[in-house]
């Protein structure tokens, strides 16, 4: 893609133009430069594009229009770029001002996702014959496009274009990028809306889709391509702190992790990535306006975060107006991907943790019976019911199923756990192999520990399925005895694993502090997003990449979607009392 790899996919400096721009006046007569254009240019010239396009925007001439029109899109304020340059184009009939104003509006049109203006705006700055330059980068540049585009932003610029040779061009180029029945309807679409192109062309294209065999073999070679040195732009949704509380330790760390994700992949492609990063704010509301944000103005392809579930709910209920993937790293709240498909939740629900303890009991330890019992209003009651359901749906059975609060009645559970016993009782009716107890929140400790003790009061050696919680076990106490104790948890640092210690380690060199369990979180999320994103090539197809997207194991979690929207992978661990200890 030799556009990108000269320009780096920013703004030409066509010398030539610049220059008319500086000395060419309205009646033709030369002219000084006057203060605050020349200030302004200073700025640009700096990269300095905010206090450009202030500047700028106070020189009222055209040379003001179209160096605003570039600063804005400096600061990918394209918005108001677009309007400046459209002002522009209203206000003059210089052609080399209108040649780049309309250059630099291909690139604010393919930066909004707008590849129908793009592409026919490329195609017209081609073939104007006063500008060789540009007319040669706008080629370039329309020929990477071609390569870029999916089957439906095809379909629909064909919907939109009357040129017959786009049309054509994006006929021929989709050969092979896109699927085999797609690539017919383009055809199909082609050969109904032209009339000037040679029958001898059409009937090449026909070839190519005469045996679907042959037009596989032709995929094998070919699919969508990302220009070289392309900037993907991720942007980055959190909270801004202050320093001395414990949650800028959380945002801080998260941030720190996606950078260091970032840098260490841009090292290994040819295409670029970037962060661009809005602050959340205080209020839930907050979390929307920066989507808007993010979506509207920046023009980003993904967002990670927000930091909470709370936040995250909100920004989904918006996920579908700006169709923008967003992906939360902490947020386990169920209700989050019902409102949106949209947004992925890298940390599992609670209903997940029950699904993954149900088919590891099942699948792992061969159970059969399993009794169930939680606090209830919990996020607890979220896990047993999951994991009732997938057990039933499974082949096992639950012959005793207490959603109670276990809190109101001063945690005595001696009434349900003599029902947990793998040798009929002549006072139950039935026996059980193993007993469910996702217990979560502030009481979940001593619900624990009261667990333990009736079990070894009653004598009773059934395996115990628990929650996360189950971690924080106190196993000093040698209540676990030798009982067989399984819990599920979503994040785990070995502290063996050299992975992990090669990312401290590169993580203080970077920033010059010590990597908190965050900045792995960060960073997991972020690499996994990044593959999707190489994957998927064009951010449309993103959403399937991140389904579809093969396990990624990393450094304190796992992340799998199985064509969900939520991480269906978890850790098991066995709990004895020397510790816990990852089975899987």
């Amino acid at each position: 893609m030799r556009l990108f790899k000269n320009y780096n996919y920013q703004l030409l400096p066509f010398y030539s133009i610049l220059i008319l721009c500086l000395t060419i006046s309205a009646n033709g007569t030369l002219i000084a430069q006057d203060a605050t254009f020349d200030e302004a240019l200073d700025h640009y010239e700096n990269e300095e594009y905010a206090q450009a396009a202030n500047l700028f925007d106070k020189v009222h001439n055209t040379r003001g229009l179209l160096f605003a029109g570039k600063a804005y899109f400096g600061m990918k304020d394209f918005a108001t770029a677009e309007s400046r340059l459209l002002q522009l184009k209203e206000n003059t009939d210089l052609t080399p001002l209108l040649v780049e104003a309309d250059y630099t509006l291909s690139l604010i049109y393919f930066k909004q996702k707008n590849y129908s203006d793009a592409l026919i705006t490329l195609y017209d700055l081609s073939e104007q014959e006063n500008h060789p330059e540009v007319a040669s980068q706008s080629s370039y540049f329309y020929e990477d496009l071609l390569k870029f585009l999916t089957f439906e932003q095809r379909n629909e610029i064909m919907d939109q274009a009357d040129n017959e040779t786009i049309l054509f061009d994006l006929t021929s180029s989709a050969m092979g990028r896109v699927e085999y029945n797609d690539a017919k309807v383009l055809f199909a679409k082609l050969r109904n809306n032209t009339r000037d192109i040679p029958s001898s062309e059409l009937e090449e294209l026909s070839s190519i889709l005469e045996r679907k065999t042959e037009y596989q073999q032709l995929s094998d070679k070919r699919s969508l391509e990302v220009p070289d040195n392309f900037t993907y732009n991720i942007g980055v949704a959190l909270p801004a702190y202050s320093n001395d509380t414990d949650n800028y330790r959380v945002a801080q760390g998260l941030y720190l992790g996606y950078t260091l994700a970032v840098e260490e992949f841009n090292k290994e492609q040819n295409f670029n990535t970037r962060l661009t990063y809005q602050n959340t704010g205080i209020e839930v509301d907050s979390a929307r306006q920066a989507l808007e944000t993010l979506s509207t103005i920046a023009g980003v392809d993904a967002v990670i975060g927000p930091l909470y579930s709370e936040r995250a709910q909100s920004m989904a209920k918006v996920t579908d107006k700006y169709k923008v993937p967003v992906v939360a790293p902490l947020a386990n709240a169920s209700a989050i991907a019902e409102e949106s498909e949209y947004i992925y939740q890298a940390n599992p629900t609670f209903e997940v943790h029950g699904k993954n303890m149900a088919h590891f009991a099942f699948d792992e330890l061969e159970l059969n019976k399993v009794a169930i019992i939680a606090q209830q209003g919990s996020l607890g009651e979220l896990s047993a019911r999951a994991f009732r359901d997938e057990w039933e749906e499974l082949g096992g059975e639950v012959p005793y199923y207490f959603i109670e609060d276990l809190a109101g009645r001063g945690h005595i559970l001696s009434k349900y756990t003599r029902y947990f016993k793998e040798e009929r009782d002549p006072t139950v009716e039935s026996a059980v192999s193993a007993v469910y107890a996702p217990f979560t929140g502030n009481t979940s400790s001593a619900l624990i520990d009261l667990l333990l003790g009736q079990l070894n009061t009653n004598e009773s050696t059934v395996t115990v399925l628990g929650s996360q919680q189950w971690a924080n076990t106190n196993v000093s106490s040698g209540k676990i005895g030798k009982r067989p104790v399984y819990f599920t948890e979503s994040f785990y640092t070995n502290p063996n694993n050299s992975e992990i210690n090669s990312f401290k380690a590169k993580f203080r060199r970077r920033f010059d502090r010590p990597a908190n369990r965050f900045a792995m979180i960060g960073y997991d999320t972020t690499t996994f997003l990044l593959k999707a994103l190489k994957e998927a090539v064009n951010p449309a197809k993103l959403q399937e990449a991140l389904k579809k997207q093969p396990i990624h194991r990393g450094l304190i979690t796992n992340i799998e979607f199985k064509d969900t929207n939520i991480n269906q992978q978890l850790m098991i661990f066995r709990l004895t009392n020397e510790g816990s200890h990852p089975i899987n």
